[in-house]
């Protein structure tokens, strides 16, 4: 008998069908395959990162499906670890949605923002009471919106509004007190004063390095400002540091407010001052320009002498108000004085008198300006019996200066007349005028007596 012998190749044939055979089997007991969704937060951003209390947020959050069939999963909007929204997502197979959700913030503060399942975070949001925003700048001027939330607080709003550090003038911080509504409010700074769309105060008796305008100020109240000026520009005017005001103008005049030096810089010197009240602000030093437009002296009989009466006009003809000292001398020594305000663009008539004792001629001055010349007689000086005081040699006495223009006498008659009016005799003045009203009836009767004579029909 003869035995076959078979190699393993030509057993390979019949284990190829028997591991088929069991693949078939075990599909076959585990049923048809099940496709499933798998979803996730993919990612997380918003709009802004500062916002005005009391605005919102958009928050943004993409969810991906990778799954080979749709699905849904909820998703939580979570600021500083607390849910804020919740919001069911449905996303198709192989593909991803976007859901934006607005986030509403009252309170100033610093927040953190994350969309869950299970988390991606957006960043963080500041949320301030007030914004400040730059909408134009050039080479002369900077355009400011304020914009202030409804925040329950008492408290000034403190805002940073600094500018170019290259410029001469430029504000540094903005503080106002607002009510509890929100607000808008327009500011803008000229660094070029001649730009500034106001009437800006100029000539020799102003120097102005910056103009500030403000509008739109209903519900709040401006406070204080700082702003920065270059040494170089005040050395260039020949301004001391201490010496520059902010002005803010208040019916056409120009009026200084509280003004500090808040730090001196190598550069640079950072003012603070108050802005109450005010819709425009000059940056410098303006200062008074006083003249004297007219004068007169009066001379009255009193109790104890004979009494001298100057009257002076000062008008103020620069942008700011100013103290004038004035002052009554009789033949170049002072006898009165006072200070008087001047408006700016005004003028004041300012009244001082001496009581003379002593018999003779004298100049009168008022200030710098010859008012006129006065004589007191012997009978003028006496005040008594016996022929009164002796007489002095010098003028004594003096009243207290008065502000006013001088009142007419109580039974409705007027004061004694002036013995000069800017510097010319009234006896003088007074012949002239009766001169020329006698030399006016002449003629009038001239010209009567002619017509009559005529058959013009004109008649006087």
């Amino acid at each position: 008998m003869v035995r076959e012998d078979r190699s393993p190749r030509q057993h390979l044939p019949s284990l190829l069908i028997v591991c088929v055979v069991s693949l078939l089997l075990a599909a076959t007991a585990a049923g048809p395959a099940v496709a499933e969704p798998s979803l996730f937060v993919s990612g997380a951003s918003k709009d802004t990162n500062t916002i005005l209390a009391g605005d919102s947020v958009n928050v943004t959050a993409t969810v991906q499906n990778t799954g080979s069939s749709g699905g849904a999963m909820s998703i939580e909007y979570v600021v500083n670890g607390t849910t804020r929204a919740t919001e069911r997502v449905v996303v198709d197979a192989s593909s991803s949605v976007e859901r934006t959700r607005a986030l509403k913030f009252d309170t100033p503060g610093t927040y953190r923002i994350k969309v869950q399942s299970p988390g991606n975070s957006a960043g963080r949001v500041k949320v301030k009471p007030a914004i400040v925003e730059t909408t134009r700048t050039d080479s002369t001027m900077r355009e400011l919106k304020i914009r202030g939330g409804m925040v329950p607080t008492n408290e000034p709003y403190v805002m940073n509004v600094s500018g170019p550090t290259d410029r001469s003038f430029t504000l540094q911080s903005w503080t106002v007190n607002a009510s509890q509504e929100a607000f808008t409010q327009d500011v803008t700074e000229y660094t070029d004063p001649s730009a500034a769309d106001i009437s800006v105060p100029s000539g020799d008796d102003a120097s102005v390095f910056g103009v500030v305008t403000v509008g739109s100020s209903d519900g709040v109240e401006p406070s204080s400002m700082q702003f920065a000026l270059d040494r170089s520009t005040l050395q260039s005017a020949g301004i001391a540091a201490q010496d520059v005001r902010v002005y803010h103008r208040v019916n056409g005049s120009w009026k200084a407010a509280e003004t500090t030096v808040a730090a001196e810089q190598p550069d640079q010197i950072i003012y603070e001052a108050d802005t109450a009240g005010a819709t425009a602000y000059a940056i410098g030093k303006l200062e008074p320009s006083f003249s004297v437009t007219r004068t007169s002296v009066v001379n009255e009989q009193a109790t104890d002498g004979h009494r001298v009466t100057v009257r002076g006009t000062v008008e103020n003809a620069g942008s700011s108000p100013g103290t004038y000292d004035a002052q009554m001398l009789v033949d170049g020594e002072v006898v009165n004085q006072t200070s008087v305000t001047v408006p700016a663009d005004t003028e004041q008539t300012v009244t001082l008198s001496t009581v003379m004792t002593t018999p003779g001629t004298f100049q009168i001055g008022f200030n710098d300006v010859n008012a006129g010349e006065v004589q007191v007689t012997e009978s003028q000086v006496q005040t008594g019996e016996d022929g009164g005081a002796e007489p002095e040699t010098e003028p004594t006495g003096t009243e207290p200066a008065v502000q006013t223009e001088p009142a007419v006498d109580g039974d409705g008659g007027l004061g004694p007349l002036p013995a000069t009016v800017m510097g010319i005799s009234t006896v003088l003045v007074i012949g002239g005028l009766l001169g020329a009203l006698l030399l006016f009836g002449v003629v009038i009767a001239l010209l009567r007596r002619g017509g009559s004579r005529n058959d013009s029909g004109f008649e006087l």
